[in-house]
């Protein structure tokens, strides 16, 4: 007989699939036998010597006999048709059947002939090679029963798989597809399943179960119930049931026997289907049909056990004395050959000790000890048993780490229950699951939300059933919808699929208030009996009870410690969500309020997070005092956007700017679920980590850092305490690392700051930004700058004002403000002859007043507010900085440090030491030494960029600063300097604004009878309406005015001892020095031997420098040939003559010849300035008459005849020049310059000893 494996295979998986084969391509009669047997199948055992001689036999037997007798009626049926039709004792159907022509057939007659002549050439040939294939089948018979015998034990596994998988979770494999059939095709035959699957799914979270009878029981009355369904749905595919009974009849839809199969009598052998049936259709009966073989199986198997189990006792009666007694022999066999496992006792005789896993089960009746003896060498049996002991304690480990994970998943499923009611609510709007949706939102706001979820699980549970249960029957084909209660669906199966998942959490909650419930109980029993128990019972209690007892910490920690690592990790985590949550919210509000269009309840979103952000710059004590309160108001407020959205059912467009309209299911999913992640959020925050965000950000609780959290676990050991060094690390870093980096830039982040304040009033970025609301930021920063005192005021100010603009803004989006509505159109006055108005903005279209305030239309709303919102995050970030700065030296008991710098180690003494001290300390303090030339030279860069009007007031500044000459004169007058600059700041940036437009008043510069020149207008930069001022020239004035109130700072700091101390003095060495009779004294080292790389580049500096400058100045005279270049030139000349000897003479004597240089130098970058308004507004007149004029004074045109540079003054030249001129200065004014002076005079001396010495010894 052949393997019981193949015939298992064969009768399980080759002969169903055939069966089913035979019913789906072809519905007839004998289909229906062919159906019936394909029932019956699953209830018989397999093929085996037993089996066949009984039912499984007769089975096969008569389902052979009935193939074999359809097939001979076919044949005869095949033949007397067409023997008949060929006879024309028969006449065909009227419908048309498929025939050939005559013609066709002849020659199809004559074409079979020729391949029948054909075929037997080629069966001559293949007699020939039948031997050679016989030898080589011999050969591969070999591998065909290798493949087989694969084959079989893949079958074999795979059955067997299959087979544990039905014994072992049968209940669940039954309930899961009793769930999935019923909810494939809704109708009123799959409400029986859909239904007992609910019943089993409550009545498992109810913590009850069914004996196996009632189970298997319901299981006989499924399988009956499923196979009758699967009968009536196959015989409706019939011709005959499908015209008795149409398919659009309302019963049938409702009964769910939908025609999958559409007949057609001209091609009956054809496979035809309805072509608007869906997916689910099809396969329905496949679930129905999988739901019965499942069903058959198991109750086929429960039937098989106690035939088993009453030959397994006999078999194991008839051999257990003999399985004894050879397990007795070869256990005496090993003792005797190993003496080395006996232990003597106190009498002398010798037996081994052997585990309680390996040994008999008597030998744990004794109270003898059990001993393992050391073996001098393992054998590969015992090596290969402790490799299998540590792969049982791997899957031991692995299984109880699933075990927590699972009991941890099911404490927590309360919070799935809350998240699937709200999903469920959002992702199905109906006034039925709105109650899912204020349910939910009210558990999340109390504060012990595990506890009345419990307590209201058993009404989730209940409420779920219910509104599944309608969906469902809401879900039949000839069901509509119910509007506001119950939508139709276009595929029944994803919408109720999902709702069972949510379902679900219910059921998991359900079971878990139970569990928790009775382990309670139990725990209050065991209390109970430690008082009224008896003494002698007491004792096996307590054993119990000490048995049952969780482990102690030294126990834990002796166990690898992992528990605590997992605390460890889980404080890590929390102490990240306590501190960063917050920020997870203030993104939600941004969220929230800028997705979709800008209506009513998301600018009242905006203005609350904009007014938290107000209070924490303000009065941060307030702040952390209202946070609570205004977290709970925007939870409160939430759920009162939910609940408008949700329900609400109007068209009027009067609401919705407000925010209340009618949606679509996909645009209201949308505005729901945005606001009902935000609830979560906030209400996660709220409960979770607003308490401990509280604590972390107290600046009133010094704690010291030993008694912090960090130290708390002491008592880890391994792995737990290099993951807590790395973390005390971590934080250690984070806390001291930004600290010191903020202060020691903190001139860097005012830069940043005010440049954000500036990009959004100023706007080289958009000049739209220059507006009437922008004009506070500007003011106030402008004169906040040079005053620090006015600085937070600033702060306080720009946040406030930000946060009015940004509301402002967002309301000037709402739909119900038309800007068309009070638009003005200004009329241009008469008479102009000379300067066309027509791309003026009064004239050109009309002017909406609201433009010139700040404010305009836009589709784009976050990109509109981009500066506005940078510059609200940067002054949040600037005050978080200061207080962070503040914790921490609270914290740890810091004073602030004297000097803002970054390298701390560093101070004047280190400046000689090396080039990478030299570099620190530059880095350290390069604004305290060169920080008024940068200042200068920024003057000049103003105005080579602008050269207009403004930019000559900054010349006369700058000669009336440069006119002092000593630092300490122009730190006295410097106030007054921050002051001016503020002021013409301020100044221009209201000329840029200008009068409002809608007055429809223009310029006198622009009246009828005005000879004004545009150039002239942009020269003068006055306010215009055709030419506006360009305020990308404010930049340049903002950028000096940031670096002159930083050189306030430092003029203030070089009066400070400790500053001085560390960065050296900036006082200037005193003018009347002599150079050789000081160099003795000289407080700095001598570099002029070139110890060091550091002394070859003062060598290059202070030696080389001059020389140098004195090439730039011969290149700024030589670029141009004007007057002015002219100047450069004797003057390069003049130092080159006599330049040897000037460096000799007395440091006064030499800044007053190169003071004159540099005067010289101012003087002409002003001139220049100044006649620029004569090359950009006057060019015509001057081309006519004098050309020769324009040449020299090096006048910048437009104009190609005059042969000059377009646009270009050579005026950056005249700032390079000025640069060198400085450093210079400052090299003259340094105590290394002394070295200098005194190394050329010894040299000049040495030189006339050795010319005295040379023409004496000559004479001689």
């Amino acid at each position: 007989m052949a393997s019981e494996t193949v015939c298992g295979l064969v009768f399980r998986l080759l002969l169903p699939v055939c069966l089913a084969a035979a019913c789906l391509f072809r519905y007839n009669a004998l289909s229906f036998v062919y159906l019936i047997y394909l029932l019956l199948l699953p209830l018989f055992p397999e093929p085996t010597s037993t089996t066949m001689q009984g039912h499984t036999g007769r089975l096969l037997q008569s389902l052979c006999f009935t193939s074999m007798s359809f097939l001979l009626l076919h044949i005869i049926y095949q033949i007397t048709v067409n023997s008949l039709l060929a006879g024309n004792s028969i006449i065909a159907p009227n419908y048309y059947i498929l025939e050939r022509p005559p013609e066709e057939m002849a020659q199809y007659n004559a074409d079979f002939e020729a391949e029948e002549q054909v075929a037997e050439d080629e069966d001559d040939e293949e007699l020939y090679d039948e031997e050679e294939e016989e030898e080589e089948e011999e050969v591969k018979e070999s591998a065909k029963m290798k493949v087989l015998r694969i084959v079989a034990e893949v079958a074999s596994k795979v059955k067997e798989i299959i087979g544990n998988l039905i014994t072992t979770a049968g209940k669940v494999v039954v309930t899961i597809l009793l769930g999935m059939t019923g909810i494939m095709l809704p109708s009123l035959t799959s409400f029986v399943y859909f239904l007992l699957f609910l019943f089993l799914c409550t009545w498992w979270s109810l913590r009850r179960t069914f004996s196996t009878l009632i189970f298997s029981c319901m299981c006989v009355l499924m399988a009956i119930f499923s196979a009758g369904h699967i009968i009536m749905l196959y015989l409706y595919q019939f011709q005959f049931f499908q015209e008795s009974v149409p398919w659009d009849d309302g019963y049938i839809r409702v009964f769910g026997f939908s025609p999958i199969i559409q007949s057609n009598c001209s091609y009956t052998w054809k496979l035809i289907v309805h072509s608007d049936r869906k997916w689910y259709h099809f396969v329905s009966p496949i679930m129905l049909l999988v739901l019965y073989y499942t069903l058959a199986t198991l109750i086929r198997l429960w039937l098989q056990e106690p035939v088993e189990q009453l030959m397994e006792e006999q078999d194991g009666n008839s051999s257990a004395n003999r399985k004894r007694h050879m397990w007795w022999e070869s256990r005496l066999s090993d003792l005797s050959g190993d003496r080395l496992q006996a232990v003597p006792t106190a009498n002398g005789t010798s037996f081994d000790f052997v585990t309680a896993e390996n040994g008999p089960v008597c030998l744990d009746l004794y109270s003898t000890p059990q001993y393992k003896l050391d073996q001098p060498i393992d054998s590969p049996g015992e090596l290969s048993k402790e490799s299998e002991d540590e792969e049982n304690d791997l899957k031991k480990r692995g299984v109880g780490a699933m075990v927590k994970v699972f009991h941890f998943v099911m404490k927590q499923s309360y919070i799935c229950a809350l998240i699937a009611m709200m999903a469920w609510s959002i992702t199905y709007v109906s006034w039925l699951t709105f109650v899912f949706l204020m349910w939910s939102c009210m558990l999340w706001m109390v504060r012990d939300r595990r506890r009345y979820a419990m307590l209201t699980s058993p009404f989730m549970v209940a409420y779920g059933n219910l509104l599944i249960v309608l969906q469902y029957i809401w879900s039949f084909e000839k069901m509509g919808e119910v509007s506001g209660f119950f939508v139709k669906k276009n595929n029944p199966f994803h919408s109720l699929s999902s709702k069972i998942l949510c379902l679900l959490s219910f059921w998991l909650l359900l079971r878990q208030t139970l569990t928790e419930r009775e382990e309670k109980l139990k725990e209050d029993n065991i209390d109970l009996l430690d008082v009224h128990i008896p003494g002698p019972q007491v004792e096996g209690l307590m054993l119990n009870v000490l048995q049952t007892a969780p482990p102690t910490e030294e126990e834990d920690s002796e166990e690898g410690g992992e528990p605590d690592v997992m605390q460890v990790l889980g404080n890590m985590v929390m102490a990240l969500l306590v501190k960063y949550w917050i920020y997870i919210c203030g993104g939600m509000f941004f969220f929230v309020s800028f997705e979709g269009t800008i209506v009513m309840y998301k600018i009242i979103y905006m203005m609350m997070f904009l007014s938290c952000v107000v209070l924490y710059q303000v009065h941060y004590e307030r702040w952390r005092w209202i946070l609570k309160y205004f977290w709970m108001s925007v939870v409160m407020y939430t759920m009162l956007v939910l609940t408008l959205v949700y329900t609400y059912q109007f068209d009027e467009t009067r609401c919705r700017d407000l925010g209340l309209e009618k949606f679509s299911l996909s645009m209201l999913f949308t505005r729901i679920f945005i606001p009902t992640s935000f609830l979560l959020v906030c209400i996660l925050h709220l409960h979770y980590f607003h308490d401990r965000f509280l604590q972390l950000t107290d600046l009133q609780a010094v704690v010291a850092k030993e008694e912090s959290t960090i130290y708390s676990h002491a008592k880890v050991n391994g792995r737990v305490y290099l993951i807590m060094n790395r973390w005390v690390s971590a934080r250690f870093l984070w806390h001291l690392s930004p600290s010191q980096f903020n202060l020691s830039v903190l001139p860097s982040h005012a830069l940043l700051l005010t440049l954000a304040v500036f990009s959004s009033s100023s706007p080289v970025l958009s000049p739209v930004q220059v507006s009437f609301l922008n004009s506070v930021f500007l003011a106030s920063w402008a004169f906040a700058l040079p005053y620090s005192q006015y600085r937070r005021l600033a702060s306080s100010v720009c946040t406030v004002w930000t946060c009015v603009i940004i509301i402002c803004k967002m309301l000037y989006q709402l739909k119900s403000i038309d800007p068309t509505t009070y638009s003005k159109n200004c009329t241009k006055p008469g008479g102009y002859t000379k300067n066309p108005l027509d791309d003026s903005l009064l004239y050109k279209a009309p002017v909406d007043p609201t433009n010139w305030v700040g404010l305009q239309k836009t589709d784009d709303l976050l990109g509109y507010l981009r500066y506005n919102l940078l510059m609200l995050a940067l002054l949040a970030f600037e005050v978080t900085i200061y207080r962070h700065q503040e914790y921490f030296r609270l914290r740890n008991k810091l004073s602030p440090p004297a000097a803002r710098i970054i390298f701390h180690d560093i101070t004047r003494q280190h400046l000689d030491i090396g080039i990478v001290c030299f570099v620190k300390y530059f880095i350290n303090y390069f604004f305290y030494k060169f920080g008024l030339e940068t200042c200068l030279l920024l003057v000049v860069n103003v105005i080579g960029q602008r050269m207009d009007f403004y930019a000559m007031l900054h010349a006369f500044a700058l000669i009336a600063v440069m006119y002092r000459r000593r630092r300490k004169a122009i730190a006295e007058i410097w106030p007054k300097y921050c002051c001016f600059l503020a002021c013409m700041l301020t100044f221009q940036y209201f000329v840029c604004i200008g009068i409002p437009p809608a007055a429809c008043k223009d310029y006198p510069w622009r009246f009828p009878g005005s000879s004004t020149d545009s150039n002239v207008v942009k020269w003068l930069y006055v306010p215009d309406f055709l030419t506006k001022p360009n305020p990308a020239f404010l930049i340049y004035d903002f950028m000096l005015l940031l670096c002159a109130s930083l050189q306030r700072q430092i003029f203030d700091d070089e009066n400070l001892a400790a500053v001085r101390l560390m960065a050296g003095d900036n006082v200037e060495i005193c003018r009347d020095l002599d150079a050789a009779s000081f160099s003795v004294h000289n407080p700095v080292p001598d570099f002029i031997h070139c110890r060091s790389y550091l002394d070859m580049l003062k060598v290059i500096m202070f030696s080389y420098l001059f020389w140098f400058v004195l090439t730039i100045i011969f290149i700024t005279g030589t670029t141009r040939i004007s007057i002015f270049c002219m100047g450069y030139l004797v003057a390069c000349f003049y130092f080159l003559l006599f330049g040897g000897d000037l460096l000799l003479k007395p440091i006064k004597k030499i800044l007053h010849y190169w003071d004159f240089l540099i005067a010289y130098n101012i003087f002409v970058i002003t001139m220049k300035n100044i006649l620029s308004l004569l090359a950009c507004g006057y060019i015509e007149p001057l081309m006519k008459s004098s050309c020769w004029l324009i040449q020299l004074f090096s006048l910048a045109s437009p104009i190609k005849q005059c042969n000059l540079p377009e646009d270009e003054a050579g005026i950056i030249w005249d700032s390079i020049c000025f640069a060198f001129l400085l450093l210079q200065r400052r090299v003259f004014m340094s105590y290394y310059f002394l070295h200098v002076v005194a190394d050329i005079r010894a040299s000049q001396i040495l030189a006339s000893r050795f010319k005295l010495n040379y023409s004496e010894v000559k004479l001689s």
